[in-house]
Order: C-alpha cells, then structure tokens, then sequence
C-alpha cells in the first residue's frame, strides 16, 4: 500500500480594531511524490480559510467556519456584516481514480497576537468526509472543502490586533 503525506501550513490571521477579520492561509510542500510519478497525490490550495468581521462581546466565544462555508458564532461574538467575506479553505486532490484518501488534522493552533493575547484554531471536518475514493482522472481534481473553529476569549485575553500561526493538515493516498 502506498502511502503519501501533505502537511498543509501556514495562516494568518488578522483581527482589526474592535471588529475581528479572519484569514487563514495555507500551503503545500509536494517534496514527497517524484514529479511525473503517475501514481502520486498532489494537493493544491485553492482557497484560503476566512472567517470574516466579528467582535467578541464581554466575554468572547467562538466563529465555526462549517465545510459548506456557511458561519455561525457562539457566546458573546457577534457576527458583523462589514463587507469582509468569510469561506472555508478549499483544496484540489489530484490522484489516480479510485486512490483512498484520507485527511488527518494537525493539533490545535494557538494564534498569537501583535497586542498580546492568543486565539485558539481548530480545524474541523471536511467534505467530502475522510477517508474519500477519487473519481477522476488527472488532471482533474478532486475538491475538498475543510472548515475550522476559532476560539476568542474577552478583549483582555484577544485584544484587537492581528494574530498568526500555523496549523496543519495532512492528505494521506492509502
């Protein structure tokens, strides 16, 4: 059984003023598959994990970013419409027909603050869910959409100001 491993890294994460902007990046590191190699898994990132404006209130909460992309917030976040679109990450698979995939998530990520204070990442289901048998062949893709859960304390614990970190997520072709 073959067995190939993607570590998706890197985001970004920026909270402006009173209300929160969220944009999660991500990156693949394709060094384990040998270019050409027709049973390979390739993963490219199509879009990058938004989670839009929002404030904490008094006490903060979270922002769930659902794989469909639709947003929900819980506590005392408010979910603003400033204009600042909000998505889940998005990534294309390209692998032979019928590979198994399956898709790990990394540890939670604390996100650190340029004014003090963290946030914490966790990232959440997929779809299509894992593990998923492609269906095409390449060079066409296989789109998988990823969501993911910030979680902000009160504006002492996350005061206003831009975070960052790393997170990962690894594809695996069983």
């Amino acid at each position: 059984m073959k067995k190939t491993r993607y570590s998706v890294t890197r985001f970004i994460v920026l909270l402006l003023a009173i209300a929160f902007s969220s944009d999660v990046k991500a990156q693949v590191d394709p060094t384990d598959s040998l270019p050409g190699d027709p049973g390979a898994i390739y993963v490219y990132t199509y879009q990058n994990m938004k989670f839009g404006a929002f404030t904490q209130g008094a006490s903060g909460g979270t922002v769930v970013i659902a794989s469909n992309g639709t947003r929900s917030v819980t506590g005392t976040v408010v979910a603003l419409n400033l204009g600042i679109t909000y998505y889940q990450a998005i990534f294309e698979v390209e692998a032979p027909p019928g590979s198994l995939i399956s898709i790990t998530n990394g540890a939670d990520a604390t996100l650190t603050g340029s004014n003090g204070g963290s946030i914490t990442l966790r990232i959440g289901s997929s779809d299509p869910g894992s593990p998923f048998n492609t269906t095409v062949s390449p060079p066409s893709t296989t789109t998988v959409n990823i969501g993911g859960t910030i979680t902000v304390g009160n504006s002492s614990a996350a005061p206003p100001g831009a975070y960052s970190g790393t997170f990962s997520v690894t594809f695996n072709q069983e």
